[in-house]
């Protein structure tokens, strides 16, 4: 099934076993779990009687699924990563069963309600005993890493979904899946970034002091990425200038960016990026010309800014300001 908004960019598919042989169910299901997260191996005892159910709804990198299948394993190895370009995290809702997380020598073991975070770029194993049902979102890199210091120490760490924050998270992630067929593509980006910003206070509340591994460093990062938030569009934003205004060296600000998996440079310019899509977006905005919105970001030359863009997001900023005065309407 597909959806269109406006130029589209949304798609919802329903993807089940039960249209294909049984002895090609368990190949077939290994196929559309690779297509829809990562590339994967997966393996079950009842693969004479295989059954599974997929429920998916995309756009760009936002990406919202439903997961219901018989008893299976499924693995993510090294040789799999070797051949992957993918680069996100992963987050399970578990909703009926239990299931079993693995990353990192740790082991999340989840119960109704309950979730954990896992990263496509290390190996990882699911574990399934009996049938079972999960919300699974797919999220950004950036999203995860803005928000979390040391986001490889909070992988494979099960958010107890019955008490605190947990049952926040827990019951914003379901509602945010029951809901996502009436939410606009923009909102749904937003709220994503919401449910992880609970999960990441969840994982602050539940494991203590493990979820705040460097606290120092994690203040000066949220200083550092608060002032490139409000500096996007000085041309001057440098390290060099970043690390003299926080009265820190160039090398310890590069240091605390070393544990999100991504530099100094790239994150100003993912932030510039990422606010001139807010922009382009935003119907308050739509008398201000694009190259306009790209000057006001940081971006120097207009056609680095396009190309730029189109890297980012797969169109022009200019498809994408269409795109979205047409979902507007």
């Amino acid at each position: 099934m597909l959806r269109v908004q406006g130029d589209v960019a949304m798609s919802e598919h329903l993807l089940s076993t039960d249209t294909v042989r049984a002895k090609e169910r368990l190949p077939y299901w290994c196929d559309m779990v690779c297509d829809t997260f990562v590339e994967l191996d997966c393996e079950s005892q009842e693969s004479d009687s295989f059954s599974g159910e997929l429920r998916n709804i995309a756009f760009g990198a936002i990406q919202i699924s439903m997961v219901e299948s018989v008893a299976q394993r499924v693995r993510r190895t090294r040789s799999r990563i070797a051949g992957s370009t993918r680069d996100h995290f992963l987050l399970s809702l578990q909703l009926r069963g239990t299931g079993a997380i693995c990353q990192d020598s740790r082991v999340a073991k989840l119960s109704p309600g309950d979730f954990a975070l896992y990263d496509s770029t290390r190996p990882y194993e699911l574990r399934f005993d009996d049938s079972f049902s999960q919300v699974v979102l797919r999220l950004p890199r950036e999203t995860v890493t803005g928000r979390l210091i040391d986001s490889h120490m909070l992988t494979a760490r099960r958010i107890d979904g019955q008490r605190g924050v947990g049952l926040l998270a827990s019951s914003f992630i379901r509602q945010l899946h029951e809901q996502r067929a009436d939410i606009d593509d923009l909102s749904l980006g937003r709220l994503q970034a919401n449910a992880v910003d609970l999960m990441a206070t969840a994982l602050a509340e539940q494991t203590g002091g493990q979820a705040r591994t460097n606290e120092g460093q994690a203040i000066i990062r949220q200083r550092v990425c608060a002032f490139i938030d409000r500096n996007l569009g000085d041309h001057r934003l440098t390290c060099e200038g970043i690390a003299s205004a926080h009265g820190i060296s160039q090398r310890y600000l590069r240091k605390i960016f070393e544990s999100s998996s991504t530099t100094v440079s790239d994150w100003i310019w993912s932030r510039r990026l990422e606010q001139a899509k807010a922009d382009l977006s935003d119907p308050l905005l739509a008398h201000v010309s694009v190259t306009a919105i790209g000057f006001d970001v940081g971006f120097k030359d207009a056609a680095h800014f396009s190309r730029a863009f189109r890297s980012r997001f797969g169109m022009s900023p200019r498809e994408w300001r269409n795109s979205a005065g047409s979902r507007h309407n």
